[in-house]
């Protein structure tokens, strides 16, 4: 039998604490475990696909980034690593994914940041990076003083609980773990075949989420940089009620060369997120003031109060601002 969210947590004695929308931090600093899944139910399995909803031009900037990246020790295709990704899918689960924190706040934000190929902050768990729906899942959490233990107990409980149907249509039946998770207990790994799926040293990975009309992935946009990385101002109380961004128009290096020169509608990519902006460059008759990037109510679920975000010029135009 497939295992509920009420079921995992209930297997190291917890039972939840909050669920939030995949991009959303919990207010809570505090230890604990969380789950990632298809549903915001804690019982229920309507959310159950069929088949991974893969990104395909996720995959491919994953190939790009990594020049290494080997299947089965030879170079694989697009459509081959799709489908060796998508042998990992369980049809009749909901969660994707089960993880622990020293802080909870901390580690989900890290989590939501990392984009594909990356090497930190949180570079665990990258396959659910490869979903299409990703914005559409959901983060349940539990605070514990002991969330190695707990993490440990609902791994095995999620195991134990995979049916014999599901078991057969995976590439490796013997670790029937959530797709996202690749390893368990530590050192015993899925069967996968993958090697270098992360960018080489030194170096920075990002993703592009708007290729192929494929949907934003939070911190999975990748920036050509050909006019170099700026910061906006910080953000205030007052523009997080207002839903704007001001950007900054000091010196050469003016975040405001990244936007048009008028008014005009504007296409942003925040935190993953794409949204079509109204933007004020405000350039006056006396002087030129800092812009204004008016995005909407959506501001106060993708970035808090006292924030600096850096934009750069992302794949096809956009403005991607992290």
């Amino acid at each position: 039998m497939p295992t509920s969210v009420a079921e995992a947590f209930s297997a190291a004695g917890l039972v939840r604490d909050g669920v939030l929308k995949w991009g959303t931090k919990p207010p809570e600093p505090t230890p604990g475990v969380y789950i990632v899944s298809l549903t915001d139910s804690l019982d229920d399995f309507d959310g159950a696909l069929v088949r991974a909803p893969l990104a395909r031009a996720v995959f491919e900037d994953w190939l790009e980034i990594c020049a290494g990246l080997t299947l089965d020790e030879e170079k694989p295709t697009v459509e081959q690593l799709m489908d060796r990704v998508g042998r990992f899918w369980l049809p009749d689960e909901v969660i994707l994914y089960i993880g622990l924190a020293t802080s909870l706040s901390t580690r989900l934000a890290q989590y939501y940041k990392t984009p594909i190929a990356a090497r930190r902050p949180h570079s665990g768990g990258y396959f659910l990076k490869l979903l299409s729906n990703l914005q559409e899942l959901w983060v349940h959490y539990a605070r514990t003083d002991d969330p190695d233990t707990a993490e440990d107990a609902m791994l095995l409980g999620f195991t134990e609980g995979v049916s014999e149907e599901s078991k057969g249509v995976l590439l490796d039946p013997d670790h029937p773990f959530p797709l996202a998770n690749l390893e368990w207990p530590p050192g015993v790994r899925k069967a996968h075949g993958l090697r270098g799926t992360r960018e080489a040293p030194g170096t920075s990975a990002t993703q592009s989420s708007t290729r192929q009309g494929q949907p934003a992935q939070i911190g999975a946009s990748r920036s050509t940089r050909p006019e170099g990385q700026y910061r906006t101002q910080r953000v205030t109380a007052a523009d997080l009620r207002n839903g704007q961004i001001r950007i900054p128009s000091t010196s050469t290096s003016s975040t405001k060369r990244l936007f048009p020169p008028a008014k005009s509608s504007v296409a942003v990519i925040l935190r993953g997120r794409s949204i079509d902006c109204s933007w004020d460059p405000r350039m006056g008759p006396d002087r030129q003031r800092s812009g204004v990037l008016r995005v909407g109510a959506v501001l106060r679920e993708l970035v808090r109060e006292d924030e600096v975000l850096t934009a750069t010029r992302g794949v096809g135009g956009a403005v991607v601002i992290d």
